[in-house]
């Protein structure tokens, strides 16, 4: 076997790799399992690439753009569209879009967290067209997009993969762009270099990471093991003698399964999840191997990758299978941590009895990565919109041999105004759940507090252990709503948006990554359930129905209180309902359902809490009107399914419950007029905004784009 050692910074740089330019290019592998060979060999160290690779169809290397410290306040560029633009300085319309822009993306911190991604995306390298490329050069080429951030953008690695905000924000924009892009850039400084950074960052040398001579991935996953990654079987041996480790997939189902390993994009090295198994024999649990994959010359002995099928989508990531035949590791490729430590000479310590507890504790930058899918779907939810928004005020039908543009029909703006409240509604939940994730875990500022005296009385913030499961509900519910978002969107544009230049055509696909990244959706939803009948919320206020109630928005919150209050008692009856056989399994079979609708309604009203927290801080009078209005819309159409239970407890009248339909009726009339100034208030660049076809023979001309 040969040792695989930490990479080290070379003192010349290689001349890179071609990048494959076809879709079936294989990376070389090594000789399957066989006898190992001795131990004693010398060690090999992964030569570094250069920064850039070449651009799809070409042979030499691409130029390294200059490096530029982090980015400060700067202007954002303007998100028009030629044929919509925005309303001159000074006008009131003007004044809204900027309130709720400051409302919408961190207020005074717009500048620092938003502004440099939003301008990344708008550079000449995300914009020229790719679908004209194999899938292996589209994945190429968002590899050379991360060394662009890398070297641009993202400033310092290191302080970007600390601060949890900013990069929230980077999938945000480069995920409307590139969400390859977003991938890649999550794994390598979220989970690959955060991970190395919360365990011992002062024990090895970060510079190839932080350059990217070696781009970082995480494998815990495999085959057999996917939710239950808890139950992994790789294996890493200790020898005490040496001090190394020994890594091995014991058989197919222990493959890790499906994280980005291939050659594409230049040498990785890998977070690898392993069973530490000490010289007596003893199962220490999971502990995270630090794992140099391959250099240009293809992967290092004894480890095996198998590309996968590319996903049909404009960016497709090398996602692959990835094995290990007794692969010889460095004491230092053990991430060591105060709640895990094992001493030279094969002692474990450990501050969690609980292997499983310590597992999560070791892989808590997965937390963080649900918000970075959080915040991919709220702002490719806002992107959709922009483009049928776009698309509905150009697109014209004929309406009694007139000419009548789409977004005057109610039956095509309903459904977008509609959304359009719902992804104002993610945004700030996204914020709200971030924020407060940010201050508990990562000594964060202390998030928004209410006004002493605010108009609308929210909830108390979440606690640490609160905040962990809101931040799995947060995810699940973002991501879910947002795919639904983005299918009504691409609906709402017909043929058009079938198109590859259309990104409409992909948004809903790409989004199905992110309901099952970072942990599914339904499974991370049950267990967030399992804490919520743990630790039962309190009972919903007891108050009287005030005048014109449906438009009252304490107390269309008090109503989801009280729905929520009901399904609470209902999945608490039926986790108690007799079953056959009666066992544990069975009960929560029982009481999924209820479970499921209980979480619903619960990250509804923290959804309302932080609409209602920002209706509390908006001063500007026309744009607290257009907010109320958003925010009494989207609490009517989340209370419409649970009216019946209302009703028959009593929390609704059957005259008010006769009086929604009107009530949402009025509201998009009031709010349409002002559906392009909300709209444009989404901020979307208008680079990414394709332009719709001519009204007249304009078919063909859009076909052919």
């Amino acid at each position: 076997m040969t040792l695989l050692t930490q990479p080290t910074t070379p003192a010349t740089t290689p001349t890179p790799a071609t990048p494959p330019t076809t879709e079936n290019t294989t990376p070389p592998t090594t000789t399957p399992a066989g006898t190992p060979t001795p131990r004693r060999s010398t060690p090999v160290t992964a030569p570094a690439p250069t920064t850039l690779f070449p651009r799809p169809g070409t042979t030499g290397p691409a130029p390294r753009p200059t490096p530029r410290p982090h980015p400060g306040p700067g202007p954002a560029t303007t998100a028009t569209t030629p044929h919509t633009p925005e309303p001159d300085p000074g006008t009131e319309e003007h004044t809204v879009i900027h309130e709720l822009r400051h409302l919408l993306f961190d207020g005074d911190e717009q500048d620092t967290l938003h502004t440099p991604w939003r301008n990344l995306i708008t550079h000449p390298d995300f914009l020229t067209p790719d679908h004209h490329l194999t899938p292996a050069q589209r994945t190429t080429r968002s590899y050379q997009r991360l060394h662009h951030l890398n070297a641009t953008t993202a400033g310092d690695p290191l302080t970007l993969a600390q601060d949890p905000r900013r990069l929230a924000a980077l999938h945000e924009w480069t995920g409307i762009a590139d969400s390859a892009l977003a991938t890649l850039a999550g794994i390598h400084y979220n989970l690959f270099l955060g991970t190395l950074l919360d365990h011992d960052p002062h024990q090895r040398d970060l510079t190839p990471y932080t350059t990217l001579q070696q781009t970082g991935t995480f494998l815990i996953t495999e085959r057999a093991h996917g939710n239950d990654a808890a139950h992994l079987e790789t294996t890493a041996h200790h020898h005490p003698d040496t001090g190394e480790f020994t890594l091995h997939t014991p058989h197919p189902g222990a493959a890790k399964f499906m994280p980005n390993t291939t050659t594409l994009g230049g040498p990785k090295t890998a977070l690898v999840a392993a069973r530490l198994i000490t010289h007596d024999g003893t199962d220490r649990g999971i502990h995270l191997f630090l794992t140099p994959l391959h250099n240009h010359n293809g992967p290092h002995p004894g480890i095996h990758i198998t590309p996968l099928p590319p996903r049909h989508l404009p960016h497709p990531v090398d996602h692959a299978l990835t094995t290990f035949t007794h692969v010889r590791l460095p004491p230092t490729a053990l991430l060591q941590a105060p709640h895990t430590h094992l001493t030279p000479n094969g002692t474990h310590h450990t501050t969690h009895g609980n292997p499983q507890k310590r597992f999560l504790t070791t892989i808590d930058r997965v937390t963080l990565g649900k918000l970075c899918m959080s915040a991919a779907a709220t702002g490719t939810a806002r992107a959709a919109l922009t483009i049928a928004v776009h698309y509905a005020n150009h697109r014209h039908t004929t309406h009694h041999n007139t000419p009548t543009p789409l977004t005057t029909h109610r039956a095509h703006h309903a459904p977008l105004i509609d959304h359009l409240a719902t992804t104002y509604a993610l945004t700030l939940l996204h914020r709200h759940t971030l924020n407060h994730h940010t201050h508990h875990h990562h000594n964060g500022p202390t998030p928004p507090t209410p006004p002493p005296h605010p108009h609308y009385p929210t909830d108390p913030p979440p606690t640490k252990q609160q905040t962990h499961h809101l931040t799995a509900l947060t995810k699940a519910f973002t991501t879910h709503h947002a795919r639904t978002i983005t299918t009504t969107c691409r609906e709402r544009c017909g043929a058009w948006a079938l198109h590859p230049h259309n990104p409409l055509a992909h948004y809903t696909q790409q989004l199905e990554g992110t309901i099952t990244a970072e942990g599914d959706n339904l499974l991370i939803t049950l267990k967030a359930a399992t804490h919520l009948l743990l630790n039962p919320p309190p009972p919903p206020p007891t108050t009287t129905t005030p005048p014109n109630p449906l438009t009252n928005l304490t107390h269309l919150k008090n109503l989801l209180h009280h729905a929520q209050h009901i399904w609470h008692n209902r999945t608490k009856q039926a986790l108690h309902t007799p079953t056959h056989p009666h066992t544990p399994h069975t009960r929560w079979n029982n009481a999924t359902n209820p479970a499921l609708t209980m979480t619903h309604l619960h990250t509804t009203l923290h959804t309302t809490n932080a609409l209602l927290n920002t209706l509390n801080h908006t001063t500007h009078p026309t744009t607290h009107t257009h907010l109320k209005n958003l925010t009494n819309l989207y609490l009517l159409n989340q209370l419409t399914p649970h009216t019946p239970e209302l009703l028959t407890h009593h929390h609704l009248t059957p005259h008010h419950h006769n009086q929604i339909h009107t009530t949402i009726n009025h509201l998009h009339n009031t709010l349409h007029p002002h559906l392009t100034t909300l709209t444009h208030a989404l901020n979307h660049p208008h680079q990414h905004t394709p332009t719709p076809p001519p009204n007249a023979g304009g078919e063909d001309v859009a076909w052919n784009t």
